[in-house]
């Protein structure tokens, strides 16, 4: 499986309310094929009212630099906005090797998964 399994992971992205945080739910393989859909989503999430969003990204199994772009895009919105912002990453995987390498871990603000 490996590397090749990682980038076939079909990219599902729910949006939930909780309270007045919106919580962008994104699992599978984030690539070239779901930028788009990972842009929209993010902003159907600013755009709702909440003043708080969660990108959970514990169930992504990869993540592209792109794709990392626009989560930091819509973490400078909601800055900008006043809104809190956070990402939930996983223990360990691709996803948080990648924010780790870049350094993007210690600039947004991250969590540790949620308990189920």
């Amino acid at each position: 499986m490996g590397e090749h399994h990682l980038l076939h992971a079909p990219l599902d992205i729910r949006l939930e309310e909780q309270g007045d945080t919106a919580v962008v739910l994104i699992s599978g393989a984030c690539d070239a094929s779901g930028h788009q859909q990972l842009r929209e989503r993010l902003l159907e999430a600013e755009s709702g009212g909440a003043i708080g969003i969660v990108v959970d990204l514990t169930a992504l199994r990869f993540i592209d630099s792109i794709s990392l772009r626009i989560v930091i895009a819509a973490w400078n919105r909601a800055r900008h906005a006043g809104h809190r912002f956070s990402v939930a990453l996983a223990t360990s995987g691709q996803v948080r090797r990648v924010f780790e390498v870049t350094g993007v871990d210690q600039v947004l603000p991250v969590t540790a998964p949620s308990p189920a």
